[in-house]
């Protein structure tokens, strides 16, 4: 039986980021440990810890700011529906994204 991974590997370059708020830092943190293709609202993360709303919003958008975080938003062909998956790095990227490991979050708009 394999060992059950109770933790997360993070780069130091994270921590190290002085861009990065403690918030958008902690965000960044939890999201990195969820499975790859996870379902999350602004709203569960705020629920999650003592934040609110207004502030996981905000974390998240420094995120996206300084590249650790990509919005991809597409719509369905036969229910035309929008639907945005978030792309997470560890390290922020420049302009293209890299194509090594990555984490995607289903972020859904609260």
């Amino acid at each position: 039986m394999a060992p059950v991974r109770a933790f997360a590997a993070l780069a130091r370059t994270l921590s190290r980021d002085r861009r990065l708020s403690w918030g958008a830092v902690g965000v960044l943190a939890y999201l990195l440990g969820l499975p790859d293709g996870s379902w999350i609202t602004e709203r569960i993360l705020a629920e999650r810890r003592r934040e609110g709303c207004m502030s996981v919003v905000a974390s998240l958008r420094e995120l996206e700011e300084r590249g650790y975080l990509r919005r991809v938003v597409s719509r369905d062909p036969v229910t035309r529906q929008y639907s945005t998956v978030c792309e997470v790095f560890d390290r922020p990227y420049e302009s293209t994204a890299p194509t090594g490991e990555m984490q995607k979050v289903r972020l859904v708009a609260a």
